[in-house]
């Protein structure tokens, strides 16, 4: 598969990603999320792909929106770096919360098929 094409397939999964977030549909994020996701939120906070994921179901995080901004990819053979921006409007435990963040994400084939491995925010500064 040319990079062209590897990045058309990730763009793909990110917007399912995406989606199946703001569902909590966790049956697709399972399939989507690597088993030894690192998951690091905008705060600081770091989490397994398991407590990310039990998260989601007692609805501690309710994802309202996710947009996506700008994004720069690098493909490594079988891994491929996104570098982007994004917004957030979350209610986290209980707590409406709009962010703008750049991340880096991280996807590595895997027995054919593409996951998530890595997820690491930082929140900009809001403008005043």
């Amino acid at each position: 598969m040319n990079e062209s094409a590897v990045i058309a397939s990730i763009k793909e999964l990110e917007n399912k990603r995406l989606d199946a977030t703001i569902a909590a549909d966790i049956a697709v994020l399972r399939e989507l999320l690597g088993d030894d996701l690192r998951y690091v939120h905008a705060s600081g906070a770091d989490e397994t792909r398991q407590q990310y994921l039990d998260k989601l179901a007692s609805r501690h995080y309710v994802y309202k929106a996710l947009v996506p901004g700008h994004r720069d990819f690098r493909v490594l053979g079988d891994v491929v770096l996104v570098n982007g921006y994004i917004g957030i409007e979350v209610i986290s435990n209980g707590k409406d919360k709009l962010i703008q963040s750049k991340y880096l994400q991280v996807w590595a084939q895997r027995a054919g098929r593409w996951q998530m491995v890595a997820w690491q925010s930082t929140q900009e500064p809001m403008a005043l």
